[in-house]
């Protein structure tokens, strides 16, 4: 998707990043392009876990060209409010 290239694009080069600050943003500032994408996903059972690992995927393709993942993990706030561990990112 587009709109996850745009959102990593505006991080500075050099910077890190996690996996929950892209779904936020793209929840935020894109909330059309997040609904598609929930639309996108076959089934009913944890919907929002797919779809996070969905854009999560998205991510990951960039990996090499615009970002590179780290090899460990951070732990941030989730969209529930809650902490919880996601993929740790440098925008390259």
């Amino acid at each position: 998707m587009e709109c996850i290239r745009q959102i990593i694009d505006a991080i500075p080069q050099g910077h890190f990043f996690d996996s929950h600050y892209v779904t936020a943003s793209l929840r935020q500032h894109y909330p059309a392009e997040y609904s598609a994408l929930e639309d996108s996903i076959d089934s009913e059972n944890n919907l929002t876990l797919r779809t996070h690992q969905k854009i999560g995927h998205l991510i990951a393709r960039l990996n090499g060209t615009l970002v590179e993942r780290q090899a460990s993990q951070a732990w941030s706030i989730n969209i529930y409010g809650n902490g919880s561990p996601c993929a740790l990112w440098k925008r390259i």
